[in-house]
C-alpha cells in the first residue's frame, strides 16, 4: 500500500504543539481564568456556582504565576538585543523594562502566596508591579502606532507599484500581492495588539487604585477585559 500524501500537521498537532511552549500554556490559563471570572461575575454570590468559579479563578491565577519563573529574562533579553536608537529605544527600554519588572516582581508574589514568603509586602509590591505593567503597555502602545505608520507607508507604496504594473504592462505581481497581503495581516495583528494593551491596562489601573472605583472595578469590565487580552495573545501565539 502506498504511503497517503503528507498534508501537513492537522488540529490535534497544532494544540500538542501549541501545548508544547509556556506561552501556550499560560495563554491558555488566561483564558480559562477569565472565563471563569466572567462567568462567575454573573452568577449570583449565594449560589455554589459562582463559589466554584471564583475559585477557579484565584487558583489559576496563582498557577499562572509559577509558569512565569524567569519569564523576566525574556524582556531583558529583547531589550539588550534591540537595534532601535533615540526616542524608540527609550521607548523599548520603559516596555521591555516595566514588563520585565512585572514579571520579576510576580515571582516573589507567587512566593508569597505559596507561603514561603512573609506577605507582609505583598500589597506594596502588587501596587509597584501593576505601575510597571502599565507604563510597558502605554510604551507598547506608542510604538505600535510607529509600527502602524510603517505598514501604513509600505501598503500604499506596494498599491501604486501594483497598479503602475497593470496600468503599464497589464500583468499582475504575484510578489507585491503576497507582500501587501502580509503587510495587510500585520497591521490587522497590530492593530489587535493595541487592543489588547488596552484592555490590560484597564486590569493594571484598577490594580493601581486597589478597586476603588467603582466603574473599573465593576467585575464583568474586568472579565472582559481579560478575555479580550487573552484571546489576543492567544491567537498571536496560535499563529507564531
Amino acid at each position: 500500500m502506498s504511503a497517503g500524501k503528507d498534508e501537513g500537521p492537522d488540529l490535534v498537532d497544532k494544540v500538542i504543539k501549541y501545548l508544547a511552549k509556556r506561552e501556550g500554556i499560560d495563554k491558555t490559563l488566561k483564558v480559562i481564568r477569565y472565563s471563569s471570572r466572567l462567568l462567575a461575575a454573573v452568577t449570583p454570590k449565594d449560589q455554589e456556582l459562582h463559589q466554584r468559579f471564583a475559585a477557579l479563578d484565584s487558583s489559576v491565577g496563582v498557577s499562572r504565576k509559577a509558569f512565569r519563573l524567569g519569564k523576566f529574562l525574556q524582556d531583558y533579553n529583547n531589550w539588550r538585543k534591540s537595534r532601535a536608537t533615540g526616542g524608540t529605544y527609550l521607548l523599548e527600554a520603559v516596555a521591555y523594562g516595566g514588563e520585565g519588572i512585572y514579571y520579576f516582581i510576580e515571582q516573589i508574589v507567587w512566593l508569597m502566596k505559596a507561603g514561603a514568603l512573609s506577605k507582609e509586602m505583598e500589597k506594596d509590591l502588587a501596587k509597584l508591579s501593576a505601575w510597571a505593567e502599565f507604563l510597558g503597555y502605554i510604551a507598547n502602545i506608542v510604538l505600535s502606532t510607529f509600527k502602524l505608520r510603517e505598514l501604513a507607508v509600505r501598503e500604499s507604496k506596494l498599491l501604486v507599484t501594483l497598479d503602475k504594473k497593470r496600468k503599464e504592462e497589464g500583468v499582475l505581481d504575484q510578489a507585491a500581492e503576497r507582500e501587501l497581503r502580509v503587510v495587510r495581516a500585520a497591521r490587522a495583528l497590530r492593530v489587535a495588539l493595541i487592543v489588547q494593551d488596552l484592555a490590560d491596562s484597564t486590569l493594571a489601573v484598577n490594580d493601581i487604585r486597589g478597586g476603588s472605583d467603582p466603574l473599573l472595578s465593576h467585575p464583568v469590565l474586568l472579565a472582559v477585559a481579560g478575555l479580550i487580552s487573552a484571546s489576543v495573545s492567544s491567537y498571536k501565539n496560535w499563529t507564531t
